[in-house]
């Protein structure tokens, strides 16, 4: 704790100390209990640090130990078309394999209109000065006098009212400006005094059709307008394996499970959706898992490191039964996977999965031993079904994974602990700071007096040593 360098000048003089030298030693001896606190608190940060930093670890290997133990991952498919320009479609994992097929009558189509005639993009809109301009949107209606109506009921001052005499590109706005699914726009046509309003939807299908009213331009005023329906709204009609399908999109999820269907054009030839087995990336999800695992010990390992095998000690090197856990992981990882097939729990050992563990503790994939368990039947062992560690059901590497990262788990407990334990230590380095000022001030004062007071004294002193050299001059003179 420093103490201010004014303070060692409040005197001046033979007799004067360095009260700041003075104070500084003595507060040195009273700080030590702050200091230490101080180095306690920052043993906690790096605690909590290290101990949020292997959860993460330990949370990434459990997300690809379940994507690992996770049936579908192996059991991907894909899908192809006979003509891709009538017909594409996607697989999701699981899809059954097999042919369909399926012809394309008619895509959906959205409402497009154009009204043109105007002479610029400034001409008037022609709104109805009475009843105003009124947009129909998959049966809601919004009119420019601000109504909004919804199963024939009207909710005044819903919308944005448009103001008197708008011109096309007002109308434009108003109408982009209602959020919903039309869009509107001002467009140069044949000339420079050739103009249009297009309005369309943004949504295929009956159910977003697009239906407008209140442009008294339409009625035989001079100029005249043109309302042009380009393409009037429509459900895509479809067959699939001899079934009449009808839909709002043209992108079908929930007429064969597992596959989405985009319908590109219409076609009277029937096309042929075939689904099969995906790439194999069994090879992928293993590495995944063995880079995750490796993750997790090598990082234990280097937070329990000590000074007997390391030239970098880690936080836990004094306390390595805080990621006692790590063990656990360990024991349970090397019990290999294993899964029900015909009824019959069988287990699987890493090696013969392909992995396998070295001397450090880490594990390594065998290529080898991949391509023979691949060979026989590998992937569609892994599509049944595996769980890692296996005891029981609710006793297993992920159960106890789990048990360790949740909310309230075993490393959340920890973690919490010791940062309960790091604000206890935080408070009294507060408190005590507040008291080690308190005594600084006092020693400051104290010291401070007695630099005054001996500086009186040496002024006295001095006063008194003059007067009697004074007093002994004038009896040698006399």
């Amino acid at each position: 704790m420093a103490v201010s360098s004014t303070s060692s000048n409040s005197s001046v003089g033979t007799s004067s100390i360095d009260v700041a030298t003075i104070v500084e030693q003595l507060m040195t001896v009273e700080n030590k209990p702050l200091d230490k606190i101080k180095s306690q608190i920052e043993q906690k940060k790096l605690v909590i640090s290290d101990l949020g930093t292997i959860k993460s670890k330990v949370a990434t290997f459990q997300d690809a130990l379940t994507v690992f133990q996770t049936p579908s991952t192996f059991n991907n498919s894909a899908a192809s078309s006979s003509d891709s320009t009538v017909i594409s479609a996607t697989a999701s994992n699981g899809a059954i394999k097999g042919n369909h097929s399926v012809t394309v009558n008619s895509l959906a189509t959205a409402t497009r209109n154009t009204v043109s005639g105007y002479t610029s993009s400034t001409a008037s809109a022609t709104v109805d000065a009475t009843n105003g301009f009124a947009i129909t949107v998959a049966g809601t209606t919004y009119n420019t006098n601000g109504n909004k109506t919804v199963s024939g009921v009207v909710t005044a001052n819903a919308v944005t009212v448009l103001g008197a005499s708008p011109s096309i590109t007002d109308l434009k706005n108003w109408i982009n400006g209602l959020g919903v699914n039309v869009s509107a726009s001002v467009v140069e046509t044949t000339g420079s005094s050739n103009w249009a309003l297009m309005i369309q939807g943004t949504q295929t299908g009956t159910t977003n059709a697009i239906s407008f009213t209140g442009l008294t331009g339409l009625t035989g005023a001079t100029p005249a307008l043109t309302n042009t329906p380009v393409a009037a709204a429509a459900n895509a009609s479809f067959i699939v394996n001899g079934t009449t399908f009808s839909r709002t999109s043209n992108t079908v999820t929930d007429v064969i499970d597992g596959l989405t269907l985009s319908l590109n054009k219409a076609s009277v030839t029937a096309q042929t959706i075939s689904v099969t087995k995906g790439a194999d990336i069994s090879s992928e999800a293993i590495n995944t898992l063995i880079a995750a695992y490796n993750d997790v010990m090598s990082t234990h390992k280097s937070m329990t490191a000590n000074s007997a095998n390391s030239d970098k000690p880690g936080n836990f090197a004094n306390s390595p039964s805080t990621l006692s856990f790590i063990n656990q992981i360990k024991d349970s990882f090397a019990k290999g996977i294993s899964y029900t097939s015909n009824g019959t729990l069988t287990t699987m050992s890493l090696s013969t999965l392909g992995i396998d563990l070295q001397l450090d503790g880490t594990a390594k994939f065998n290529s080898a031993s991949f391509t023979t368990a691949s060979a026989a039947g590998l992937r569609d062992t892994l599509a049944l079904g595996v769980t890692m560690g296996y005891v029981s059901s609710t006793s297993n590497l992920n159960t106890f994974l789990t048990s360790q990262v949740k909310a309230g788990g075993a490393l959340s407990s920890q973690i919490t602990s010791e940062t309960t334990a790091m604000q206890d230590l935080t408070k009294r380095k507060d408190n005590l700071q507040i008291r080690l000022n308190s005594i600084q001030n006092n020693l400051i004062s104290q010291y401070s007096a007695l630099n005054a007071l001996l500086f009186q004294l040496s002024s006295t002193s001095n006063s008194l040593t003059s007067a009697l050299d004074a007093l002994t001059n004038s009896q040698k003179n006399n």
